[in-house]
């Protein structure tokens, strides 16, 4: 390990993001970012349980990885809950919705195989995932890349509740690409993009793989708030998905971990607290929209 990387040398001393005015890496602040995301609960007046959190992202982007991730987190303990996939193969060929244990219990992850990125027609795909935002699909359906789900199907939901809708999505991206991602995949991207502000849901986007893009994460988390590469892969992936920097958030998955602590929760705690006040603020209004 080089010198520079072993002191930080070349990182700037003052963050390019500071979640919040006096943001210190330290223990206390994981254990008040983990109180915040506890006291995150639906409304009464929207009659929610829980809130739906839909993840998008094509294969090997380390989705499935984000979702263990979350799960682990959950739990306090490193935990598998989905099978994830190398950037050459795709797991997830169904609609799956995961409830947590533990900490999340105010949250459903659903999970979609996303869009590949050579991919010419994602219609039937977009069709699909309009129907999973609206509540139209069950967990368990598979996806059919030639046409989408008919009202015949048995995983058609006709008549949804509130609380089949999607209250917020999360677009995965590995941050190893976000410089260039291929054209096709950008495209396919904007599809989605519009489909759901179509139906003015919220939507972050979550960068993986931090640690490999810069060895300074790796070698100390804490640097991903400093380091340039983290922040120009930030900037270029809100600039392809037209969204504000502040709602894209670089992470690192717990994949390759035995275990993890405090200091390598605080990305993903950071992520979690933005991604349920969202999902929160949308149910709350949306709940305002369907009264009057």
């Amino acid at each position: 390990m080089g010198f520079g990387v072993l002191f930080g040398i070349g990182l700037p001393w003052t963050p390019w993001r500071a979640p919040y005015t006096n943001f210190k890496w330290k223990k206390e602040t994981a254990e008040k970012l983990q109180k915040d995301i506890n006291d995150i609960l639906p409304t009464a007046e929207t009659g929610l349980k829980k809130f739906k959190v839909l993840t998008i992202g094509t294969h090997g982007h380390g989705k499935s990885s984000l979702i263990n991730t979350l799960a682990s987190i959950s739990v306090g303990e490193k935990t598998t809950v989905c099978n994830a996939a190398p950037m050459d193969e795709n797991v997830t060929t169904h609609y799956r919705t995961f409830d947590f244990l533990g900490h999340l219990g105010n949250c459903v992850l659903g999970d979609i195989c996303g869009p590949l990125p050579t991919a010419k027609d994602i219609q039937p795909m977009l069709d699909d995932i309009k129907a999973i935002l609206k509540g139209n699909i069950k967990s368990g359906y598979k996806f059919d890349p030639k046409k989408s789900i008919s009202e015949q199907d048995d995983y058609f939901k006709e008549s949804p509740k509130f609380s089949d809708r999607t209250h917020c999505v999360i677009i995965v991206i590995d941050s190893l690409q976000a410089y260039e991602l291929p054209p096709s995949y950008v495209l396919n991207m904007e599809k989605i993009m519009k489909t759901i502000n179509e139906l003015n849901i919220p939507v972050i986007a979550v960068l993986t793989k931090a640690d490999l893009l810069s060895e300074h994460v790796e070698y100390s988390i804490a640097s991903i708030f400093r380091c340039r590469k983290i922040q120009k892969s930030v900037d270029d992936t809100a600039k392809q998905l037209k969204l504000p920097a502040p709602k894209v958030f670089p992470l690192v998955n717990f994949e390759a971990m035995d275990s993890f602590t405090w200091k390598e929760s605080i990305p993903v705690l950071i992520t979690l607290k933005s991604f349920l006040r969202m999902a929160q603020q949308h149910s709350r209004n949306a709940d305002e929209v369907k009264k009057e």
